[in-house]
Order: structure tokens, then sequence, then C-alpha cells
């Protein structure tokens, strides 16, 4: 299973992890409980399901990943390609409601069966995305126009 730990806009650990998923999932949970604080952040776990495009045929280990999913995976196909559903989960342990519409996570765990390296790379960059903090959508906020100047 894929492990990818981000922190402020940086991936600072990503490894592939023998294990089941689930307990995998409940393993990291209880290691970024640890680092969790109560007082300062929420602890949330999140389960997203995706689905990816792989050519055909697919190699005999991608198989067998999926069918070791069971309920929380599958396989299927069109003409041409294989579509595969699997689960990423998101752990977050030290995030912060900055105003009203404005929400960091500085500390999480993305966790995921390992695919590929492309897979992977896409994970750590949505990691590192997740974790990174961004000024509010263009337009939204009122008053100071910065958008407006031509340079």
């Amino acid at each position: 299973m894929l492990s990818i730990r981000a922190e402020r806009g940086k991936v600072v650990q990503s490894e592939i992890v023998d294990g089941d998923l689930k307990e995998v999932v409940k393993r990291k949970a209880l290691e970024a409980m640890n680092e969790w604080d109560p007082a300062t952040s929420d602890f949330i776990v999140l389960k997203d399901d995706r689905e990816l495009e792989l050519p055909l045929p697919l190699k005999p280990e991608i198989v067998d990943l999926f069918r070791d999913l069971g309920e929380l995976g599958g396989l299927g196909r069109t003409k041409d390609k294989a579509v595969a559903r699997f689960p990423v989960y998101t752990i977050s342990f030290e995030n912060h409601m900055v105003s009203e519409d404005k929400y960091v996570e500085y500390k999480i765990y993305l966790l995921a069966p390992y695919i590929n390296e492309d897979v992977r790379t896409e994970l750590e960059a949505e990691a590192q995305d997740i974790t990174t903090e961004k000024e509010g959508p263009e337009g939204i906020e009122e008053g100071e126009g910065e958008e407006e100047k031509e340079g």
C-alpha cells in the first residue's frame, strides 16, 4: 500500500508499506492521532473512490491487487481499456479554520493501493496541494481590487 505524508506543502514521506489497506489506514490513523492536538485541530479520516483507466492487457499483479481489494475496489473494462476503481484515504490531523470560508490542512496522510509510479506521482502532487495554504478564489474578496492592475 502507498503511504504519503505531507506537511505544509511538502511531501515528507512517501513509501510502499506491507499490509491490508484497511489495516494500514487504521495503523496510520493511530500514528496521526498520537500527534493530534484536540485543542487546536480537527481529526478527520475521509475515503474517496477514484477511477483510473489502464491500458490492456493488465499485468497479473495489477489484477491480483484489485482482486485483493475486494469490495473497496474493482475492475471493469471498455472495448479497449480497463477501468479500475480504488479508494484513497486522507487523514488530516493538523488543520485550522482560518476564516469563515478558508480551511487549511497542515499535516495529512494520503493512503491508497500502490498501483504504479504514475499514480504515486499524482497522489504526491495532490498531497502537496492539499497542505499548501492558498488565497481564496479571485473575485470573492471585496475591496482591494488587486486583479484590476495591468502589468
